[in-house]
């Protein structure tokens, strides 16, 4: 056989090869697609303490009984970051039957009134949700002028990364112990604890040091009557000063 006639045969294979991988792929595809093996048995949210499973995976649209393949992750990526408390979220496909939700929540670590409510703040400002005062572990930023805000927002307001940052800086023990954290238009800061004594931090300065510091001190106290204290004075870190009621 000579070489302008096996060209012909040789394209022929080369329709037949191409034709079967098609087919073997499409196959494959309508196999993927239409097997009850790979239906969504379970949509398994992990990382979430505030919000439920339940809320997570509403929202994100991703149900069970949908072919896993036709699954749209991007999109449930962007409405599970819709929610306030979402700082990050990933999901991802777990086969047979299975897509995982994690998400890594916002922490609510202090309150302010935001439009005459209370609200809970992360670290960075976010506004997470409505709260309640005096709830344990939230103290409340007083003396800072803020701007309407919703959930899921930056909270604005003079001072407020001052409150924040002492919140953040803190001993955690010592922030469980607060009921308020003031900044003064000066920018000094004054922690007020549950039992009424009031703590003159000064500048945001130091805080890791003074954190501790006032720590041991406030137990020192406590071994006295803490009503009798007026207030205790941490501008100057190494000598505090203790003002008692008359």
């Amino acid at each position: 056989m000579d070489v302008a006639s096996s060209r012909p045969v040789k394209r022929k294979a080369i329709f037949w090869q191409s034709f079967f991988f098609v087919f073997v792929v499409l196959l494959a595809s309508y196999v993927l697609l239409q097997s009850p093996l790979f239906l969504i048995k379970n949509v398994d949210v992990r990382g979430n303490s505030l919000l439920t499973a339940s809320e997570v995976a509403r929202i994100s649209g991703i149900v069970t009984d949908e072919n896993i393949f036709k699954a749209d992750l991007k999109t449930g990526v962007d409405r599970v970051k819709t929610l306030p408390l979402v700082k990050d979220v990933d999901i991802v496909r777990k086969y047979p039957g299975t897509v995982v939700i994690t998400v890594q929540e916002r922490v609510p670590v202090a309150l302010v009134v935001v439009d005459g409510n209370f609200v809970e703040l992360d670290h960075s400002g976010y506004y997470l949700r409505q709260g309640k005062a005096g709830t344990t572990g939230l103290p409340v930023i007083t003396g800072v002028p803020v701007e309407s805000a919703s959930p899921g927002r930056l909270v604005q307001g003079k001072g407020l990364d001052i409150a924040l940052k002492v919140v953040e800086s803190i001993p955690a023990e010592l922030c469980a112990d607060l009921s308020e954290v003031h900044v003064a238009g000066d920018g000094c800061v004054t922690l007020y604890t549950l039992d009424g004594v009031e703590c003159r931090l000064g500048l945001p300065e130091e805080l890791d040091s003074k954190g501790s510091y006032i720590l041991q001190v406030l137990e020192n106290l406590r071994n006295q009557n803490a009503q009798t204290i007026e207030y205790v004075d941490f501008s100057i870190i190494s000598s505090p000063v203790v003002k008692y009621k008359k």
